[in-house]
């Protein structure tokens, strides 16, 4: 297959800006306005899912058992996927296979690796941000999200794949979320998507403890890590398939390396909570997610010896330096070798930056290595 695609960095990534009466019409402009990139990504997703030996008769059955599910757990959330397929002139069908791509590569032995995040706990100051790793063929199938409000429903911005009604971002309420796809031996396809787990809590959330009820409501089959933060708090929720479990900055469950009382939090892409590492799997043969770990404890480790106990991070921009790294280092900031092959190459596509306390975002194509020269900041 075809070694070339755009480097993420280059990318300038389409702003989608959603205003409408209601969730309906909303859906229907995401798909008209937004048609091309839909039906790119579904073709991206179709090579993917075939790179990855998962059959096409497998890959419906799955997006249409999560979207009955989707149904039965939020008819408002099924409504508006239904109204961006009709915008868009494709089966809701086709669109599924892009908002549940997550639950349908539960059907493969293996998958590409993707996201580091940071995160600090502070009362009235928490701060987190995170470099999403996805194919780098995928680089140019993202856009910046900026979900107007509806009745009922709240304003949030962040990034989507194209399809897809949320993925990270912040709302206007002041909570954020941040994604890191884990694996497990329980996962299987039919399960609430975890993109639309995301999409709830943005248009729905307004405290941490409403996004955790979303979170624990949904029924789920694969496995996740949701990053929640607000500005008193972030909490950590790992998904095996249907077992959810919480970390908090301080637990004795909490990411080690972050040592109690430090603040911060970390994760990767494997399992730290103990009642959910027995059954946990490495997402493929050669995953960098535990010499990531490792690197981001070490960072942290240097980070609290330069600053004292008191000297936590006044802003994301010091997360986003412990989110940086170089040739030698554990791929924190990811970058394919130039001759890798399709399917076998992973880059940092965005980095996000996360001030729930300003309710500020910041969205940038490609890794902190790469400068950021593309940044955009909103202020919710």
């Amino acid at each position: 297959m075809s070694t070339e695609y755009v480097p993420a960095a280059e990318v300038r990534p389409e702003t989608f800006t959603a205003r409408a009466a209601d969730h309906v019409q909303r859906g229907g402009q995401r798909g008209r306005e937004l048609r091309t990139g839909i039906e790119s990504a579904i073709a991206g997703y179709r090579r993917y899912f075939e790179f990855l030996s998962i059959a096409e008769a497998d890959v419906r059955a799955a997006a249409g058992s999560s979207l009955a599910r989707l149904e039965a757990w939020s008819p408002e959330a099924a409504e508006e996927v239904a109204a961006v397929a009709e915008g868009a002139k494709v089966p809701v069908g086709e669109l599924m296979e892009v908002i549940a791509r997550t639950e349908i590569m539960s059907l493969a032995p293996a998958s590409a690796t993707e996201c580091s995040t940071v995160s600090f706990t502070r009362q009235g100051g928490s701060l987190a941000a995170q470099n999403w790793d996805w194919a780098a063929d995928f680089s140019t199938l993202w856009h910046i999200n900026d979900v107007g409000a509806v009745p009922g429903q709240l304003h949030h911005v962040g990034i989507a794949e194209y399809g897809m009604l949320g993925k990270i971002g912040l709302n206007e309420a002041g909570v954020g979320v941040l994604l890191n796809i884990l694996k497990h031996e329980g996962d299987g396809v039919g399960g609430v998507p975890i993109h639309m787990i995301l999409e709830r809590v943005l248009s729905t959330a307004t405290t941490l403890d409403e996004t955790l009820e979303v979170i624990h409501s949904a029924p789920t089959t694969s496995s996740s890590i949701i990053t929640v933060v607000t500005a008193d708090e972030v909490v950590q929720v790992e998904i095996a398939n249907a077992q959810k479990r919480e970390l908090r900055a301080g637990d004795s469950n909490s990411s080690p390396g972050a040592e109690s009382g430090s603040g911060f939090l970390l994760h990767t892409n494997h399992f730290l909570h103990p009642d959910l590492v027995p059954g946990s799997l490495e997402l493929n043969a050669t995953s960098t997610s535990r010499a990531r770990h490792a690197h981001l404890q070490r960072r942290l480790e240097d980070y609290s010896s330069r600053t004292g106990a008191s000297g936590g991070p006044e802003s994301t921009a010091d997360l986003i330096d412990i989110l940086t790294t170089g040739p030698g280092e554990a791929p924190v900031s990811c970058t394919p070798d130039p001759g890798a092959a399709y399917g076998d190459r992973s880059a940092t596509l965005a980095t996000v930056q996360i001030d729930p306390n300003r309710k500020q975002i910041d969205l940038a194509p490609g890794s902190p290595a790469d400068g950021m020269q593309g940044n955009r900041r909103y202020q919710l």
